[in-house]
């Protein structure tokens, strides 16, 4: 059966270090929101906060075009992103049904002392501003509630290569 693995979480929770280490591991393709986004910053020489806000929403719409071009093709995929917003889990519950998925949604998690640490020291694009958006290592995975399919929660304070040989079991 096709396979969807989700890899979400807050900023600062360790989302993309995961995906790409599971992507290597699986040999899967990952699709990562903010390289979407990073690219496109710069392409279109972009500079303020909100040019990173307006085209992050574009960069959210070019990976769900992305994502269902290699789904149609029958390839299980990655795709990571904070995936915050109820309307991404109706778009989640549609090509389930759709492309018949087996759906896995790993949620990562950290205390909020460490993920804010993550947040303030990490190196980043300048299209994030993150500086500018301190106000997000507030919020709370509350908002996973909804995700479909097979739900696994992880938190990401060990090493990644440890934390994907866990998740492999789950995967198969």
């Amino acid at each position: 059966m096709q396979k969807l693995i989700i890899v979400c979480g807050l900023p600062g929770s360790g989302k993309t270090t995961l995906a790409k280490e599971l992507s290597r591991k699986l040999k899967i393709t990952c699709i990562h929101k903010d390289s979407i986004k990073e690219n496109l910053y710069e392409i279109l020489e972009l500079s303020t906060l909100e040019d990173s806000k307006r085209i992050g929403g574009q960069s959210i719409q070019l990976l769900y075009k992305l994502t269902e071009e290699q789904l149609e093709n029958g390839l299980d995929l990655i795709i990571e992103a904070p995936f915050y917003f109820e309307e991404d889990y109706e778009i989640f519950r549609n090509w389930k049904l759709k492309f018949k998925l087996k759906i896995y949604s790993i949620i990562c998690k950290i205390n909020n002392k460490e993920r804010s640490k993550r947040f303030q020291s990490r190196e980043r694009h300048q299209g994030h501003h993150d500086t500018e958006r301190l106000s997000d290592t507030a919020m709370s995975n509350e908002v996973y509630k909804k995700l479909p399919g097979k739900i696994i929660k992880i938190s990401t304070d060990k090493p990644p290569k440890k934390l994907v040989e866990e998740l492999s079991k789950f995967l198969k």
